[in-house]
């Protein structure tokens, strides 16, 4: 529709043209252009988080849509059940390995905002876990005055003693970001603080993060987010940052995170989204960034297993002469490839079928869990390496006719959640 205005107009004008007299014409064709300015942008209030005009009108819209909601016959008892589903003491909760331990975040009517809890692996097994709580997120509120939300722990650095807290307030995509002791279930007293901002962490050492975020106003990409990453060493002010890598405003945005598997091996990587669906990886190497891993755009690291990173494909990809499908998951060296990441010498770990893709991959001490659909069907297939690149299968035994899903597995064991 834009593209046929736009072309009645352009004919209209060269119509009118014709019928100027000439001197009019040329006039017309002498004097200075004039910039065409787009009109103000009438909405521009709303991008005030809490803008009194803004919240005027969320409050105004709020009051209008519920009252279509509890207009519907449907309203009251959705409502009630809802409520009572999320308020339910009896709800499985969710557990993670860490430490050597079971940790669950939890939210209930006693626990609005949410508790971050722990209780030993074997405890976690039994009917009425004794659960020790580690952060209560409705008490800090009301401590420091403000409406923290939970958006999760970064919990990777090497000791596992130390984690990177995600606070929002009251539930915005920008977070702050604070250092987290385990040992004693408090904040660290002069450690890392990211203030509030659209960022991403990676835990280099225990002293050391890549962060990615607006390290100055307006440094963002098109679509919000950052594209600059530093290196931020403790007891430095950020000020002090170091700059690594630096994509452009293009950008979807550029992030950063790090991979480990249970013999120690740690793979910290820079992931530059040049759109939607594609992106370029960098690995962190030798307090340097090395130039972008030889993989299709479009594919994804999703773990590390024995020093071999494991790429799931979503383009069919040739490395030398090679076809491996879209859909497939394959490894790469982890040594190789930072010593040479233009030259990557991948192996296959899964190929689909026709009726079968990757759902998800999660990885133990020294193993691979390939979740499938195949014909619809729910699928787990352990994967274990062995020397010259290769690697083994072994099926699951799990019912048919299931829906599946992977949860929490332990680096430093063989067990996992499904």
């Amino acid at each position: 529709m834009r593209m046929l205005v736009t072309a009645i107009i352009a004919s209209t004008f060269i119509l009118c043209i014709g019928a100027i007299p000439s001197s009019a014409a040329t006039a017309l064709a002498t004097a200075p252009a004039t910039t065409s300015l787009a009109p103000p942008d009438p909405f521009l209030y709303l991008e005030k988080l809490n803008g009194a005009r803004a919240l005027k009108w969320a409050k105004a819209e709020d009051v209008k849509t519920l009252g279509v909601l509890e207009r519907d016959p449907h309203f009251s008892g959705f409502l009630a059940a809802a409520l009572k589903i999320n308020e339910a003491t009896d709800r499985i909760p969710g557990p993670e390995f860490l430490a050597g331990r079971i940790y669950n975040f939890w939210q209930d009517a006693e626990h609005v905002r949410g508790i971050w809890r722990s209780t030993t692996l074997a405890d976690y097994a039994t009917a009425t876990p004794t659960w020790t709580t580690v952060l209560d997120l409705d008490a800090l509120s009301k401590t420091e005055g403000k409406n923290w939300v939970w958006e999760g722990a970064d919990c990777t650095s090497p000791s596992e003693t130390r984690c990177l807290i995600a606070l929002s307030e009251g539930g915005e995509d920008a977070a702050t970001h604070r250092e987290f002791d385990l040992k004693t279930s408090t904040f660290v007293v002069g450690g890392f603080v990211l203030p509030r901002g659209k960022q991403s962490v990676a835990w280099v050492d225990d002293d050391t993060l890549l962060v990615s975020r607006e390290w100055t106003p307006g440094e963002l990409t098109a679509s919000g987010y950052a594209y600059v990453v530093k290196r931020v060493k403790r007891g430095e002010p950020l000020a002090s940052a170091i700059e690594l890598f630096r994509g452009t405003k293009s950008d979807v945005s550029v992030s950063v995170a790090v991979t480990r598997d249970g013999e120690g091996h740690r793979a910290v990587a820079i992931d530059r989204g040049v759109s939607f669906f594609e992106s370029e990886r960098h690995l962190y190497v030798g307090g340097a960034v090395a130039p972008a891993l030889a993989l299709p755009k479009k594919a994804e690291i999703v773990g590390l297993v024995a020093g071999r990173l494991l790429v799931e494909l979503r383009d069919d990809w040739k490395p030398a002469g090679i076809t491996f499908a879209k859909g497939s998951l394959v490894a790469v060296d982890l040594a190789a490839a930072s010593a040479d990441p233009q030259h990557l010498v991948p192996t296959l770990v899964f190929a689909p079928g026709p009726r079968e893709t990757i759902e998800g991959v999660a990885t133990t001490r020294d193993r691979a869990i390939v979740h499938t659909l195949e014909n619809v069907n729910g699928r787990a297939t352990i994967y274990t390496p062995v020397p010259g690149g290769t690697w083994t299968s072994k099926p699951l035994a799990l019912p048919d006719n299931s829906a599946l899903g992977l949860g929490d597995t332990d680096l430093h064991g063989t067990q996992a959640f499904i």
